[in-house]
């Protein structure tokens, strides 16, 4: 009882105390903090009130007793430091922050306090590393924790796909000023559309920011005959002709190609004339998105198609061709131009010699017919709900076939590119590093030799790092038996890099072929599409569609500048969104070296795998920042496909002592290319880094902006 009284006083006391201080009276707030510290003495923050109060009172000696009472507590302590200093007494000070530093390493004020005197230097040394690994430490941690938080406030800050209406306007870059005299022709393809079409994108164009344009719709006669024909009475910058018209295009700095009902961003004829007076392109394309319009409600816009450069190998066999194209004048007839017209358009330029360049906003927009429109009753003929249909577009194979390619069609799945094959029988050199796992080893050579067109030309250097397992010492005895088998002893600690190379000087095959031996052939006739891929001059590296053993993609190219920044690979599973990407032949920023196609000359050219500095990883993103540094494509092609067990044989980086090893070599990566590696232009730069093709980020302008600068807005396909 006695003691619940001795706490309820010294309560009382204290807040008593409190508002003495408030009122400034010093001596009330002393007598009343040391009544409430002798009632309670374990309550230490009591003895440092009183030492504030006799120090407010000019009683120093007093106050040093005081806060020397209390310095089991951290604010005793440093206050006790304070007050010896401003007496004069700074070794008293150094040895009061050093006993709290000992107990309280990360006491910001007692750090600042020494740092703002000039005392840090006389910390005793061993204190001093002590507080450096610790804060080390710490701010690590907090570096963790900050990047958690970053990461999690990205994920906020991007919009799904679904969430486009909403954002749309977000992604329209500012228009540039300049060029707004020079006259454009627009070529407008109404040959099987209809006049509702035809009418939305005139009266979109007629809101352009540049107005220096001609409009010619190419129409049949009924679109001619048509009161939507009228608008060329009311604006004499339109006119309406039937095929087989001509004109003189050299009064004209650009022809623009699209389709009758599609809608026309009031920005993009200036963004298009400045791109093609201030780079070296031949044409231009952009971003696009699809709308449909009711009476009485705004213009809904969603599924919008976000690409990164130029690709003539997506070009080729995509569904959808771009739905506008912009050609520098004299680069091409004048005439209609469809959809499959303008893909191959675009194809010329490129074969040519020509450069297209890529605007990453989404100018124009592909129409569909109003809701009331598209459920009312069809007569014979009737409009089509769609200016566009959003798929379906068979390949240009004559296009193909100029640049000496093949367009290889395959059931159920998108057509793919393939140079074409000179010669069936040129040999095959394929390289797989390998310690033990015999049963992964022996399925992975049996694949490749049973999926082959022509066994006979393969040629198999097994590279054997070690092997310690009887097993795996009988099947390369049993291997060495056979033709075209060579087995070769690397009797030194692992470096991948330098094992290739190795194999690659002791082997004099033109087409060469880097592989784990944790992977397993499923395409029937692999060594002649691979013959057909390495045979195309614009090509330096190719990488294949690799499956995880339930069939979902474990790689399909590779992506730089995501997540953490470091190179990830593109996978996941066929049934998402974006499993058609995932199963088209298409430039890309790397490929894996788990199975990986490159002719000799190109390797010896980029100076082959980089031993020194990437004995583990990353060598294959080095080697294709090198093919894309020389000019090479470097390619992802799904018409190889093999089963990956990914990390069998080393493990994967799921500990101190591989990740530390991994950073430096990522470190030495970053280092050697520079922010090329965080640089991906194949890739939108409005897709999330997080969610690539799911989530938008219309806050990153600079980013775009920055991605416009790197890629110099023009690169061949």
């Amino acid at each position: 009882m006695l003691a619940v009284l001795r706490r309820r006083r010294s309560i009382v006391a204290a807040r008593a105390g409190g508002e003495a201080m408030e009122k400034g009276d010093w001596a009330e707030a002393s007598r009343l903090f040391q009544y409430a510290s002798r009632l309670r003495p374990e309550r230490v923050e009591l003895q440092v009130q009183h030492a504030h109060a006799l120090k407010e009172m000019g009683r120093k000696d007093e106050a040093l007793v005081a806060y020397a009472r209390a310095s089991g507590s951290d604010d005793g302590l440093y206050h006790l430091g304070l007050l010896r200093l401003q007496s004069g007494d700074r070794t008293g000070a150094m040895d009061a922050w050093v006993r709290l530093l000992e107990r309280t390493p990360d006491h910001e004020a007692a750090l600042i306090a020494l740092s703002r005197h000039g005392l840090t230097h006389h910390l005793p040394r061993s204190l001093m590393n002590d507080l450096r690994m610790q804060h080390h430490e710490s701010l690590a941690h907090h570096i963790n924790a900050l990047s958690s938080l970053i990461e999690r406030a990205q994920i906020l800050l991007q919009e799904g796909v679904s969430d486009y209406q909403h954002i749309r306007s977000a992604l329209m870059l500012t228009a540039p000023k300049g060029n707004g005299d020079a006259e454009v022709q627009i070529i407008i393809d109404a040959r099987n559309s209809q006049p509702a079409f035809v009418r939305a994108t005139l009266l979109s164009l007629s809101e352009s920011m540049h107005e220096a344009w001609i409009a010619v719709v190419v129409s049949s006669p009924d679109i001619c005959n048509h009161p939507v024909a009228s608008l060329a009475d009311i604006d004499t910058r339109i006119s309406f002709v039937s095929e087989g018209w001509a004109v003189d295009p050299s009064s004209y700095a650009a022809q623009i190609y699209i389709s009758a009902g599609t809608l026309i961003h009031a920005d993009a004829l200036p963004w298009l004339m400045e791109q093609l007076s201030t780079t070296k392109a031949s044409a231009c394309m952009t971003d696009w998105d699809h709308s449909v319009t009711n009476w009485d409600q705004p213009t809904q816009y969603f599924d919008p198609q976000l690409h990164g450069v130029f690709d003539l190998d997506w070009l080729l066999t995509t569904d959808f061709p771009p739905p506008l194209v912009a050609v520098r004048a004299g680069q091409a007839g004048l005439g209609p131009r469809g959809a499959e017209e303008r893909r191959k358009l675009l194809a010329d330029i490129v074969m040519a010699g020509g450069e297209i360049v890529h605007i990453p906003v989404p100018l124009v927009s592909v129409s569909r017919i109003p809701d009331r429109a598209e459920s009312a009753r069809q007569l014979e003929n009737d409009a089509p709900i769609w200016s566009l249909e959003p798929a379906g577009f068979p390949p240009v194979v004559c296009a193909a076939a100029q640049e000496g390619l093949e367009i290889v069609e395959r059931v159920g799945r998108p057509f793919l590119t393939r140079g074409r094959v000179r010669d069936s029988g040129e040999p095959v050199r394929v390289i797989i590093p390998t310690r033990d796992c015999a049963d992964l080893l022996e399925a992975m050579v049996k694949s490749l030799v049973a999926h082959a067109e022509r066994p006979d030309r393969l040629r198999l250097t097994i590279v054997d790092n070690r092997s310690q397992d009887e097993s795996t010492a009988r099947l390369l005895t049993w291997l060495a038996g056979k033709d075209g088998m060579d087995i070769i002893s690397y009797d030194r600690p692992f470096n991948w890099s330098e094992i290739n190379n190795a194999a690659v000087a002791g082997a004099s095959e033109e087409l060469l072929v880097f592989a784990n031996n944790d992977v397993a052939m499923l395409t029937p006739g692999w060594d002649r599409h691979l013959r057909g891929q390495l045979s195309r001059p614009d090509v330096g590296v190719i990488g294949f569609r690799l499956l995880y053993p339930d069939g979902s993609v474990q790689h399909a190219g590779m992506l730089m500048g995501l997540a953490d920044g470091s190179p990830a690979h593109e996978a996941g599973n066929d049934t998402d969104d974006i499993a058609s990407r995932f199963d088209r032949v298409r430039a890309v920023s790397a490929v894996t070296g788990a199975f990986m196609g490159v002719r000799r000359e190109v390797f010896h050219r980029l100076g082959g795998f980089d031993a020194d500095r990437f004995a583990i990883a990353y060598n294959d993103v080095d080697l294709c920042l090198a093919a894309r540094a020389a000019g090479l494509k470097v390619l992802y092609d799904p018409g190889i496909e093999l089963i990956h067990h990914e990390s069998r044989t080393r493990g994967f980086n799921d500990n101190r002592l591989k990740i530390a090893w991994d950073q430096g070599e990522l470190r030495s990566l970053y280092e050697k290319w520079g922010e090329a590696l965080r640089q991906n232009p194949f890739l939108s730069p409005w897709w999330s880094p997080n969610a690539p093709f799911m989530g938008i980020e219309p806050a990153k302008r600079d980013r775009v902006l920055d991605w416009m600068s790197y890629t110099d807005m023009g690169r061949r396909g």
